[in-house]
Parts: structure tokens; C-alpha cells; sequence
């Protein structure tokens, strides 16, 4: 339902009054609209980053080398400034785009001078460079994406044998590495939250870092689940343990929307499960029919507890 339409039918109800009811959508509009701005000044300064590196690219070859890095460092200094400027003057639109561009401009000329200089590294060498050089404009933006960006190049640096190496040491545990994954995970994702909060919400990429372990540890305990419950029961008890824990995390913190996600979670993994286990009945007719029924009762009845659940006191102030 829009937040209009609920603003309408609790002012209706007598929740809150007229006046309350257009505050509220005044401020959600306001959101909105600053939401819409960053995100099109950072498409904006992706476009013109990739713009600049498509016209130098197509006239690569007939430019000096010396007037390569001076038009680089010429370029670059002007973005700094602009940077600079942006926040100097609290122009958070402004600033956001010169951001990006800066940590785009890093890299290139961090290319530029390998290409120059014949210098060789391969991928773990330029992405290092390139994510310790672009930290200060990291830490300056406001923007999670880039952050989140941020984050993935730092993970794409480490070499494999590093991830290898984790994953040999619970080689002969499977169970044990899905259960300390997990919770590895889940301590980071709390760990970048609260982090985030002593900083005062000063520096996004705590906030980042938090959303990035959340959502591995998700991926990770439910692919791993899935993957050894082929062989492992007790990994798929590990995963409704899981899912369970989150529901009631839900309950507890009042968020209706992760009880809802984690509910839809279940129910996917009820049908994995069940065309994993089960998947000969489609053999025949009968089976078919057997199994459509056995299916609609089990998801009647999670569909059944959660609306119950829902429409509890838990959810309501």
C-alpha cells in the first residue's frame, strides 16, 4: 500500500490528524527526492568518467607520453579542487559526483603510469593501489553503493590461495564451517553496525561493510545449507535453526518487513527441499496430484502461523 493511501485511511481513522498526515508525506517526499538526486548525480558521474576514458582511449596512440601525464594530473588536480570546493560549501549533490569521479580517476591513473612505465602487477597489485589511494574520497562519500563498491574491489584483491586456505581448514567439518561462517558473518554485520553507530554516522563505509557481511552471511548460510543438505540433515536443521533465530530477531526488534523476508525464505527453502527430496513423485499423474497437496498444506500452514503472528501485539507500539 502507498504511504499516501496509509496516511488517508489512518487520518481517517483518527490515528493521527490532517495536519500530521501531510508532515509525514511532505518529509517522505522530501526523501524521496533527495534519494532520486545522488542517485542521479552518481549515474551522471559514472557516465562522464566513462565518457572522458572512451575519448582519450580513441586518440591513445598519437599522444606523447609526457602530455599524457600532464593532461592526467592536469585533469586530476581540477576534480581534487572541485572536490574540495563541493565540500567546502556543503553542496552534497555536487560533492557526491566529484567524489566519484575522483576514485574513477584514481584508477586511471594508476593505469596510465603502468602503461608508461611498463609496469607489471596483474589484478591484486592494481586493485590494492587503487583501493587504498581511492580511501579518503571513499571515506568522504555518502553514498553506500560506493562504498559497497569499495568493499568488493578490497575483496577481489585477495589472492585465492587466501579463500582457499579458509575453506581447507574446515575441509574434513563441513557442518562445522557452515555454523562458524555463519555466526563469523553475523559478528562482522553487528560488528560494522555498531561501529557505524560510535562514529556518529559520520563515515558510511562501516554502514557498508555491516550490509555486505549481512547479506554474505545470508548467501553463505543458505548455499552451504542447501549444498551439503544433500548429504548432511543436520545442515538443513541448521538452516530453519537460522531462518527461526532471524524470525524472532524480527518479532523482537518490531520489524514486520525482515519477518516478512525471512517468512518467504522459509517457505523457498520448504520448496527446495521438497523438489530436492521428493522431486519421483512427478513420475506420474497421481504423484502430481500428491504432491501439489502435500505442498499446498505445508505452505497453508506458514502462511497460516505468519498472518497470525503478524497481526500480533509484537508488531504495534
Amino acid at each position: 500500500m502507498k504511504i499516501s493511501n496509509k496516511l488517508k485511511k489512518w487520518a481517517d481513522a483518527g490515528l493521527i490528524s490532517q495536519k500530521q498526515a501531510e508532515k509525514i508525506m511532505l518529509s517522505e517526499q522530501s526523501k524521496n527526492h533527495n534519494i532520486m538526486w545522488k542517485l542521479m548525480f552518481g549515474i551522471a558521474g559514472l557516465l562522464i568518467g566513462l565518457g572522458v576514458i572512451l575519448i582519450i582511449s580513441s586518440n591513445w596512440r598519437h599522444i606523447p607520453d609526457h602530455l599524457k601525464l600532464l593532461g592526467d594530473f592536469s585533469i586530476w588536480a581540477g576534480i581534487l579542487y572541485a572536490t574540495y570546493r563541493s565540500i567546502v560549501n556543503k553542496e552534497d549533490k555536487i560533492k557526491e559526483l566529484f567524489l566519484i569521479l575522483s576514485f574513477l580517476f584514481v584508477a586511471a591513473t594508476i593505469g596510465l603510469i603502468a602503461q608508461i612505465f611498463h609496469l607489471s602487477g596483474g589484478w591484486h597489485s592494481f586493485a590494492i593501489t587503487w583501493a587504498l589511494l581511492g580511501l579518503p574520497f571513499i571515506l568522504f562519500s555518502r553514498l553506500v553503493t560506493i562504498n559497497f563498491l569499495w568493499l568488493c574491489l578490497v575483496l577481489s584483491a585477495l589472492k585465492f590461495d587466501f579463500w582457499r586456505a579458509i575453506i581447507e581448514m574446515f575441509d574434513n567439518t563441513p557442518i562445522a564451517m557452515l555454523i562458524s561462517g555463519t555466526m563469523i558473518l553475523a559478528a562482522l554485520s553487528f560488528s560494522g553496525r555498531q561501529i557505524y553507530e560510535f562514529l556518529g554516522k559520520i563515515v558510511i563505509l562501516p554502514k557498508a561493510f555491516s550490509l555486505l557481511s549481512f547479506l554474505a552471511m545470508y548467501c553463505f548460510a543458505l548455499t552451504a545449507g542447501a549444498t551439503l543438505g544433500f548429504k548432511y540433515m543436520l545442515a538443513n536443521v541448521f538452516v530453519f535453526v537460522f531462518l527461526g533465530i532471524r524470525l524472532l530477531m524480527a518479532v523482537y526488534d518490531k520489524n514486520i518487513n525482515s519477518f516478512i523476508h525471512n517468512t518467504h525464505l522459509v517457505e523457498l527453502y520448504i520448496l527446495f527441499l521438497f523438489f530436492t527430496r521428493y522431486g519421483n513423485l512427478f513420475k506420474s499423474g497421481v504423484g502430481f496430484i500428491c504432491a501439489g497437496c502435500i505442498l499446498l498444506g505445508a505452505l497453508y500452514a506458514l502462511k497460516k502461523t505468519s498472518k497470525y503472528i503478524k497481526t500480533m501485539e509484537v508488531f504495534h507500539e
